[in-house]
C-alpha cells in the first residue's frame, strides 16, 4: 500500500487535535464541591484559619494525611470560594486588599485539596508534564472554572498592587515556597500579614542567603524580577547590613517536592 501525503493529513490532524485537547489548560478536573453561599456581608476566611491549625506546623509543613482523613472543613471553604468571589459579589469585596487576600487564600487551598486528593505525590512539578499542577487543573470560582496559573495571573497580578511580597504569599505545595501560615489572609490585615511575612523570608537563609560577597536568593526573586526591580535593594530595604559588601547575586535552585506528609 502506498501512503501520499495527503492520505496522512487527516490521521496526523487528528492526532495533534488529540493532544491539545488532552494538554488544554484546565482540561483535569480538581477537587469539586457544591457551592454553598455564604452569609453575611463580606466573606469569612475563619475555615481556612481552622484547616490552617489542623494541619500546618509551626514550620509551615503541611500533614496532608490528616487534612484527607478529615476533609470536611477544607470543602465547606471550597465551597464558599465556588459559590462565591469578587467577581459574581463585588458587593463583598469593596477594598482592593479584600479582593486580594480573597484570591491569596483561594491559590492556596485549592493547592491544599488538590494535593490531598493526588496523595501520594512526592514533587508537585513532576505530577504532570510541563508544570502540568498549575496550569492542567480547574477548580471552580464563584461558578467559573479557573486554574492555578489562571488565578495567579488574571486575578492576583491586577490587585496585587505592585506589592511582590504577594508571591511569596503563594503556597504552591513545594519547600521552595514559603512556609503556610497560621491564619488566613484577611483584607483588613493585608497590608500588615504581608509585612511580616517579607521579615520572616529575609530572615531564611532558604530565600536570603550572604557567604562572603554572594547574595545567594531563592529563585523566585528571579522568576518575578521584574515585580522586585531589585531583588538585593529590596533585600537592603528589610535588612540592610546583609547586602553590604555584597558584589554577587545568585540565585538557588528551587525546590519542588512537597512541602510536608503525603502517604
Amino acid at each position: 500500500m502506498v501512503f501520499t501525503k495527503s492520505s496522512l493529513i487527516v490521521p496526523i490532524t487528528c492526532v495533534l487535535a488529540a493532544l491539545l485537547f488532552w494538554f488544554r489548560p484546565g482540561g483535569i478536573t480538581g477537587p469539586r464541591v457544591e457551592p454553598i453561599p455564604m452569609d453575611g456581608k463580606a466573606f469569612d476566611h475563619s475555615l481556612l484559619t481552622e484547616v490552617y491549625r489542623q494541619v500546618v506546623d509551626d514550620k509551615g509543613t503541611v500533614d496532608y494525611a490528616a487534612l484527607k482523613n478529615k476533609p470536611d472543613t477544607l470543602n465547606r471553604y471550597l465551597g464558599h470560594i465556588a459559590a462565591v468571589s469578587p467577581k459574581n459579589a463585588p458587593h463583598r469585596f469593596r477594598r482592593m486588599d479584600d479582593r486580594l487576600a480573597y484570591y491569596l487564600n483561594a491559590y492556596n487551598a485549592f493547592v491544599l485539596a488538590s494535593v490531598r486528593d493526588q496523595c501520594p505525590i512526592e514533587n508537585v512539578d513532576e505530577e504532570y508534564i510541563g508544570g502540568g499542577f498549575f496550569w492542567r487543573i480547574s477548580f471552580l470560582m464563584g461558578g467559573q472554572p479557573i486554574t492555578l496559573t489562571g488565578l495567579q495571573s488574571e486575578r492576583i497580578r491586577p490587585v496585587m498592587q505592585r506589592n511582590p511580597s504577594v508571591h511569596f504569599a503563594l503556597v504552591g505545595g513545594a519547600k521552595g515556597h514559603a512556609g503556610l501560615p497560621k491564619q488566613a489572609y484577611q483584607g483588613a490585615r493585608l497590608k500588615e500579614q504581608l509585612a511580616a511575612l517579607e521579615k520572616r523570608i529575609v530572615a531564611n537563609p532558604r530565600f536570603v542567603e550572604k557567604r562572603d560577597r554572594v547574595l545567594i536568593l531563592s529563585q523566585i526573586f528571579q522568576w518575578y524580577r521584574s515585580d522586585f526591580v531589585d531583588p538585593k535593594q529590596w533585600v537592603g530595604r528589610l535588612l540592610p547590613d546583609t547586602i553590604e559588601g555584597v558584589d554577587l547575586v545568585s540565585y538557588s535552585p528551587f525546590d519542588w517536592s512537597l512541602n510536608g506528609r503525603c502517604p
